[in-house]
């Protein structure tokens, strides 16, 4: 989904804003190395969820860069001579410099801890991040040298025919960028995880579309036939099928088990009940753990008694044996008078009883969880994901879903190195709680 946002934004700013563009490119160039360099050095988590799905994700993840990467290429894949190229060509070494520099902010921002990973301690990371890793690094080899030479100062200093055959590099590039995204969403995909099979799906249609496109321009310019019927079909039929097979490998298996879904359960019935931080209030406990002192006195006169039908108090007893002579119509007489228990009243729950959902922002998106609550009391959590990394997550949510079953709170420590993925789960645990609050 967030992909789709990015290409309707990127075209928009080819169609609305490339006038400024392309008069004023450096305004462009330096907003977009203040946003990269926001991206880097600030932290965005405390943002609204919102803003941070939707806004900030936009350029921490380097989808609004892609989106414009998606643009500059498929503007050489066009028709020559076609409305589209002639509007974009004008613009589209201005534009891969822009996506360029925000394409930097991106990798700048996660290089902080993945690259310092990948040369520190490859071990601690999957193979699927360290692939993507790899590609990254292999990406700004090739893309850093194509963004120098764009501007326009250093493109007089090339031949056109040494400087074209070097840009050809970028087909490289585009398809370093598909791979890379793949190995992010795929595996993601596969295990269910909601939204990541439409990004296999629009990504795929995106690059493997482009391809298609770029290969039958290449063949007409070429070949020149006269027909162009056949390879028409032929190059839209081959990346319908192509992208077919690549969604349905994507397609979540029913008996894949979702690593990142975590769920702990406790069976201990002296636990506390549960506060949240947001009302810090506390429930009563259960009716198996509570005594009624009242309960407890007439099962006592009955085991002295040994009666079965009439409950008798200690008092009566000793006052039948001291007055033998006594009739047992006076003696039924001062039993119905004896004063009968309370009923035991129905505890008071401050939680409805079930199981509640409810998300917060941990590291760099969305974790969700489900809480069941029994009499006020956290009997089970799961947890998932959605954040790109799930190395913080998983460090985090088998401790800290422990700790709040153990401690019936939200209220715990974080665990050491994973503190923004444990406060997540803290948050949403405690939204949980607060949406099963009695009103």
């Amino acid at each position: 989904m967030l992909f789709f946002i990015a290409v309707i934004l990127a075209v928009c700013i080819t169609i609305f804003l490339k006038t400024p563009l392309k008069k004023c490119p450096i305004a462009f160039y330096l907003m977009a190395v203040i946003i990269s360099a926001a991206m880097s050095i600030f932290d965005f988590r405390g943002a609204p969820d919102f803003v941070n799905n939707y806004i900030i994700a936009l350029f921490s993840r380097g989808v609004l860069a892609t989106g414009l990467w998606a643009v500059v290429m498929w503007t050489g894949a066009l028709p020559n001579g076609s409305k589209p190229i002639k509007a974009l060509m004008p613009i589209r070494g201005e534009l891969s410099i822009f996506a360029a520099l925000l394409t930097l902010g991106h990798n700048i921002g996660f290089g902080k801890t993945y690259f310092v990973r990948m040369f520190t301690a490859p071990g601690s990371m999957s193979s699927q991040q360290l692939a993507a890793g790899i590609i990254s690094i292999i990406m700004l080899v090739i893309m850093i040298p194509l963004t120098v030479m764009s501007f326009p100062k250093i493109r007089k200093k090339f031949k056109p025919k040494t400087w074209k055959n070097i840009q050809r590099s970028a087909y490289a590039f585009y398809a370093l960028i598909y791979t890379h995204v793949m190995i992010l969403n795929v595996p993601f995909a596969i295990a269910g995880r909601s939204g990541y099979l439409l990004n296999v799906a629009v990504y795929s249609v995106v690059f493997i579309g482009y391809a298609a496109c770029r290969i039958r321009k290449q063949i007409v310019l070429k070949k020149k036939p006269e027909k162009k019927a056949v390879l028409n079909f032929c190059s839209a039929a081959a990346s319908m099928v192509l992208c077919a097979v690549i969604v349905t490998v994507a397609v979540p298996k029913t008996n894949a088990a979702k690593p990142n879904n975590i769920s702990t359960s406790t069976e201990n019935s002296s636990a506390e009940t549960p506060h949240s931080p947001a009302n810090g209030s506390t429930t009563q406990t259960s009716n198996e753990n509570s005594v009624n002192p009242i309960t407890s006195s007439v099962e006592s006169s009955l085991q002295s008694a040994g009666s079965e039908s009439v409950p008798e108090s200690s008092s009566t007893v000793e006052f039948t044996q001291s007055e033998p002579q006594i009739e047992s119509s006076s003696i039924s007489s001062q039993i119905s008078s004896s004063k009968q228990p309370e009923p035991i009243p129905e505890p008071e729950y401050v939680y409805n009883n079930g199981v509640y959902t409810a998300s917060a922002y941990g590291y760099d998106g969305d974790i969700i969880v489900s809480v069941t609550i029994e009499n006020d009391k956290i009997i089970r959590i799961e947890a998932d994901s959605e954040e790109s990394d799930l190395w913080y997550f998983d460090s985090a949510v088998d401790t800290v879903i422990s700790r709040i079953i153990s401690a019936q709170n939200t209220e715990v420590d974080a665990v050491s190195g994973a503190t923004f993925s444990s406060k997540g789960i803290m948050s949403a645990v405690a939204d949980a709680l607060a949406s099963a609050k009695r009103q």
